[in-house]
């Protein structure tokens, strides 16, 4: 199966470091910054990953962690929901064991979500509030954050368009953390892939800085200039680390 990417993990205006990672089927890109989205054509064989994970900000080694648990992700071909569940849990464990080596890195955690693509279907998954997108006739959110104000949405008490602004919305109510006992709470679907689905795999500094209509604007633009459109808009506010993968089947 053929496949156009386009992808970038960028610092942004105001953090001091990239606690931000992407993979992208074989390659990890962690504890750097890109200038600009860089874009690519892959032919993939089997069932190839693609992900981003958002180091937690304000716990130690949030770099390294978003960083090792991809690796994890990178070595991985799951087949069944339950198999993915189960690298995350493995990542966790990595994350475990860095602690024991480096006990300052202790609550060491990260967000994360992404998809195992293959040419009849895709398993798409996240812990925390990194999130997967897919555009067919329209712009659809196929994950679930873990966050408070995921939790309020659901209530009905507010709109989609306003978790971006709530004061509450980096509430994290579950991560892949090191450290401490609580496993992973991971939401996943599989869904069937037809020819010309675009998916879009994000950290919360593209999707807090960019609402849903933007991103549909820009993604209708193809994945070299839609990719080039996103950067440009979530810079313009740059309040986070930025990463995100466009993916389009051909």
């Amino acid at each position: 199966m053929k496949v156009e990417i386009s992808y970038i993990t960028n610092i942004g205006k105001v953090r001091y470091r990239n606690e931000d990672a992407i993979l992208t089927a074989t390659r990890v890109f962690s504890e750097t910054s890109m200038e600009q989205p860089i874009y690519e054509t892959l032919n993939i064989q089997g069932t190839v990953p693609f992900a981003v994970a958002d180091g937690m900000g304000g716990h130690p080694c949030g770099d390294k962690a978003s960083g090792l648990v991809l690796e994890v992700l990178k070595e991985g071909s799951p087949e069944t929901e339950d198999d993915l569940k189960g690298l995350l849990f493995t990542a966790k464990e990595v994350l475990d064991r860095h602690v024991e080596r480096n006990p300052e890195c202790l609550g060491m955690g990260t967000a994360v979500a992404g998809v195992f693509l293959s040419a009849d279907r895709v398993m798409v998954f996240n812990v925390g509030d990194c999130r997967v997108y897919r555009m067919r006739e329209c712009l659809e959110r196929l994950t679930r954050d873990h966050t408070v104000v995921q939790e309020i949405f659901e209530r009905g008490l507010i709109g989609e368009e306003e978790m971006r602004f709530h004061p509450e919305r980096n509430v994290l109510t579950s991560s892949v953390m090191g450290g401490y006992p609580e496993e992973p709470k991971v939401f996943s679907r599989t869904e069937k892939v037809l020819p010309g689905d675009l998916y879009l795999i994000c950290s919360d500094g593209l999707w807090e800085e960019v609402s849903r209509e933007l991103m549909e604007t820009c993604i209708r633009k193809g994945v070299r200039e839609g990719g080039m459109c996103l950067f440009e808009k979530a810079y313009t506010g740059g309040r986070d680390n930025i990463s995100f993968i466009l993916i389009r089947v051909l």
